[in-house]
């Protein structure tokens, strides 16, 4: 069993003291101040995972005229505020970032620091801490929800460093965090170019010119069913059934949940199936395309391995056409991104034969369809290289969490 120290694996080295065992209520301070949107013109805010967010650009809709004259808890400028229930023991602390004061539900507890101690180091040490997370399980006392009542927070005990290292630790990960948050706006950046290259390239606003400069052909209209050959994945139910599955020695199965965003599988499927099972599914392999067709409904992506399909995936394993699969994967993309957008409210269950049938495509010539294909593969390497170094930071950050606090 490892000895609980009371002070950190890594350190600034001009840090050398003992760390204090504290109680919240130390410094904690809570903030009781209630005002109408009507009386103080403050925009009213969600508190969420990923942050405070003003209420009508988190919600659908506008809903500000009917919460005018509801009475809501004011959060000053650099106060502290979380939304006290959580499903999974998970609580968000956020900070007022806002040049204004704002407006939460009166269930939100609104505090702040005493000047002794860094505002920045207990904002992580709540967010971060596996400690923390330990005691907010404890909170749970029935039912399906936990509560951090203020109360029961200030009863939290943990390790604090004097001031001076409080404030470099707490600066330390602020820097590190206003870095991921940059290279998360670069990847929203690419993001966005992509879906208006998509938009004017498949709508031929913008059309690829041949090897000499002259127009290519004009597009052709094709039903899917005269494009590819295709079919739903299969497998036997029910999905709880044990012996469907073999995670030691069974074959890659893959469920909406294993198609990336990236129009790729993930690494490693999530579930294997077992080799009784086998007969009763369908087998893709490397190179063929898949596509979602409930849950996550439209995301693509071509194989890297072989694997069998569920039947929640709809499996195109050859062309009746000349046909690049890295458009088509595109062309697919967009079909069912437009599916959705025709569909009440954006949503849809699931996307029946008929429907899939009755899928029109544009087909430019093959040497066309290299080109767009090719564009777009190179953006999503931009992208996914975006996103690994993204995930880069976050996993230095989370490993820096764990050795820089008790």
């Amino acid at each position: 069993m490892t000895k609980q120290t009371n002070t950190p694996e890594l350190r600034f080295p001009e840090f050398k003291n003992e760390w204090s065992k504290l109680t919240m209520n130390d410094f904690l301070m809570e903030d009781k101040q209630y005002g109408t949107q009507k009386d103080t013109n403050f925009p009213i805010v969600t508190s969420s995972r990923q942050g405070l967010y003003i209420q009508n650009k988190y919600f659908e809709g506008d809903r500000s005229f009917a919460n005018k004259n509801v009475t809501f808890s004011i959060v000053p400028i650099n106060y502290f505020t979380y939304r006290h229930m959580s499903d999974d023991d998970i609580f968000k602390f956020n900070i007022n970032k806002f040049n204004t004061p704002i407006l939460v539900s009166k269930e939100y507890p609104v505090f702040t620091v005493k000047n002794t101690f860094s505002q920045n180091f207990i904002f992580y040490e709540l967010n971060n801490n596996i400690r923390f997370l330990k005691f907010c399980r404890i909170q749970k006392k029935g039912g399906t929800r936990t509560r951090l009542y203020f109360k029961n927070l200030l009863q939290y005990q943990t390790y604090f460093p004097n001031y001076e290292e409080q404030q470099k630790i707490g600066v330390f990960f602020y820097k590190l965090d206003q870095q991921i948050e940059l290279e998360e706006k670069k990847l929203e950046l690419l993001e966005q170019q992509k879906r208006g290259y998509m938009q004017k390239i498949f709508s031929q606003q913008l059309r690829f010119k041949d090897e000499n400069g002259n127009d290519y052909p004009e597009w052709k209209k094709k039903k899917l069913d005269d494009v590819a050959n295709y079919r739903r994945g299969s497998f036997p139910q029910p999905y709880g059934n044990k012996k469907w599955y073999d995670e030691k020695n069974g074959e890659p199965f893959v469920q909406v949940v294993d198609v990336d965003k990236n129009m790729k599988l993930h690494d490693k499927t999530k579930q294997k199936i077992s080799d009784l099972a086998k007969p009763k599914s369908v087998k893709g392999f490397k190179g063929d395309i898949v596509v979602t067709l409930q849950g996550s409904i439209g995301r693509v992506a071509i194989l890297q391995y072989d694997a069998y399909i569920d039947r929640t995936l709809l499996l195109i394993n050859s062309f009746k056409i000349k046909m690049n699969k890295n458009y088509f994967k595109y062309v697919l993309y967009l079909l069912f991104l437009r599916e959705k957008e025709r569909a009440p409210g954006g949503t849809i269950k699931t996307i029946t034969k008929a429907v899939l049938s009755n899928f029109e495509i544009d087909i430019p010539t093959l040497e066309e369809q290299n080109k767009i294909g090719m564009f777009f593969n190179e953006i999503d390497n931009l992208i996914e290289l975006q996103n690994n170094k993204i995930n880069h930071l976050k996993h230095r950050k989370q490993g820096l969490l764990q050795k820089m606090f008790v």
